[in-house]
């Protein structure tokens, strides 16, 4: 029997989930043994490439259906929908589920899924739509939100997709100053709780003169990459783009998110241990979720 390593969550409420050796039985699929991420009075945020969607059609519809149920988060940021009557096909048979898909976007969209009974979309936009090169020609999808639970939070929600490749480190970092001016003025002018998410494209752990995201990294006092340890693991496990390999779907908050990070939990969920063929069928890319209670 082969050896794979899925990422598991411990019993306790809050911890960070480590992997586990644990056999595939027959190489196959155990979508059933994925972990089920809700918490109870508390909010999943999930930031998840899923590459040219549907890549294999019908068989990557309903593949992504029993992930997104089976996982049971209550929030799914997705990147690279390559049909939206395909998305929609899928939507619909999600029914705790509602969406907003971004409508800027020239192609790959943006889309944020979310539990209908949990939340309220308050305002929905495109930002950047003036510097659309910058940003790929995928302006980012911003929600303001309200979580309904046991606390009431409000909280602002933006998912992207940074440019890739080519000339994409010079784009990449001119979409980073776009963003930093447009946080520091959102959050001066009252707007709270940010939180950032995306492919990301670039690894937050490389090298200074190589690094896209220095502005952030160097405003820690403001801003933080809830996904910082992961990206820095001395080992490939937590890797959400495993290919190259590297960590690349990050997910940040503005300062007055931190102490939540504090309480809360990051994981890179290893679908690929899980699902034979993941990489053909649905994505070259994992989810990452950060959780935590408000």
């Amino acid at each position: 029997m082969k050896l794979v390593y899925p990422l598991v969550l411990a019993s306790i409420f809050f911890s960070c989930a480590s992997p586990t050796e644990q056999e595939n039985i027959n190489g196959g699929s155990s979508v059933e043994l994925l972990p089920n991420l809700n918490l109870e009075d508390g909010i999943e945020v999930v930031t998840w490439n899923i590459e040219f969607f549907p890549k294999l059609g019908q068989r990557t519809i309903d593949s992504v259906k029993k992930i997104i149920k089976t996982l049971n988060a209550d929030i799914y940021c997705l990147q690279e929908i390559s049909s939206r009557n395909s998305f929609e096909e899928l939507a619909e048979s999600l029914t705790e589920y509602d969406f907003v898909i971004s409508e800027d976007t020239d192609y790959l969209n943006l889309v944020v899924l979310y539990k209908k009974n949990d939340f309220v979309v308050r305002s929905q936009s495109s930002l950047f739509t003036n510097s659309v090169y910058e940003f790929a020609y995928r302006p980012p999808l911003r929600l303001e939100m309200t979580y309904l639970g046991q606390n009431a939070f409000d909280f602002t929600l933006i998912n992207m997709h940074l440019k890739c490749c080519n000339n994409g480190y010079d784009r990449r970092k001119a979409s980073v100053d776009i963003l930093h001016d447009y946080l520091n003025s959102s959050v001066q002018s009252g707007i709270v709780n940010h939180i950032v998410v995306g492919d990301w494209n670039d690894d937050i752990s490389d090298s200074y003169n190589q690094n896209s995201f220095n502005i952030f990294l160097e405003d820690n006092d403001n801003y933080r990459y809830v996904t910082y340890d992961n990206a820095h693991s001395n080992t490939n496990i937590h890797d959400s783009f495993p290919s190259y390999p590297s960590f690349i779907d990050h997910i940040m908050i503005s300062a007055d998110l931190f102490e939540k990070e504090g309480s809360g939990d990051v994981q890179t969920i290893r679908l690929g241990d899980y699902i034979s063929g993941y990489d053909e069928i649905i994505s070259d890319h994992r989810p990452v979720v950060w959780r935590f209670v408000p």
